[in-house]
């Protein structure tokens, strides 16, 4: 295990990271977001991340990315090509901000540690419902997609088409509602299984291991120095 990987203590690794993340969002010049970049690929290497495994998560934002890279040059110029590296490496520092952090770290820990780092209870109970049922919301949308395909409907041809617009809207409707049932025979669920309001409460997390704390600050170090870089360059 290289060095930051082997920060034990969730809760170091967490606070760390989602701070640095904040700060590189923050900067308001493209020559420092690329800095932040290169920072992002430093700490990859450094917490044993697989390229394969930063890929599965980085080609998501590829969309966003390629569409500032054309959008802002488009609308503002040759100006605008400072303001689409300016936020494509915000977005890409941020995925790999992300990635660092839950790599190896399990759903269960990360949900206990911010309950130990005094996150509404609440707010750690929606992202568990969120994340249990996206897959039920998914099967739910093909299963109503089939349907329609068993039906014989089929997409019209060409970029606009009113008929299809007007299946997929209320498909779309019909699935909210569907949705909607489901949670409803969810929640009474619970209920009859004595669930009455209490939030999640937190586990045991690993234990700090000696240096943790300089790991976690050589993380954010890293970050703030950029972050004032920017701000007294900008000023």
């Amino acid at each position: 295990m290289t060095a930051l990987a082997s920060i034990r203590d969730p809760r170091l690794r967490i606070v760390a990271l989602f701070g640095a993340l904040a700060l590189g969002v923050s900067v308001s010049r493209w020559t420092t977001a690329a800095a932040f970049v290169g920072l992002g690929v430093v700490w990859l290497a450094a917490g044993g991340v697989p390229a394969r495994f930063f890929w599965r998560r980085f080609r998501l934002v590829l969309p966003l990315i390629g569409f500032m890279l054309i959008y802002f040059p488009l609308a503002e110029g040759s100006g605008g090509w400072g303001k689409a590296a300016l936020y494509a490496g915000r977005l890409t520092f941020a995925a790999q901000t992300l990635t660092l952090a839950f790599h190896g770290l399990t759903p269960q820990t990360f949900f206990q540690t911010l309950l130990r780092l005094k996150v509404p209870s609440i707010f750690v109970e929606m992202a568990l419902f969120t994340l249990r049922y996206v897959d039920v919301f998914r099967e739910e949308a093909l299963a109503m997609r089939r349907g329609l395909h068993s039906r014989g409907f089929r997409v019209g041809s060409g970029w606009f088409s009113v008929r299809t617009y007007a299946a997929l809207s209320k498909l779309l409707g019909s699935l909210l509602l569907r949705v909607l049932r489901r949670s409803e025979r969810v929640y009474l669920g619970m209920l009859s299984r004595g669930y009455r309001g209490r939030g999640a409460e937190a586990g045991d997390l690993p234990a700090s291991a000696p240096g943790d704390g300089w790991k976690a600050a050589w993380l954010a170090g890293g970050a703030i120095i950029l972050f004032v870089w920017d701000f007294t360059a900008g000023g």
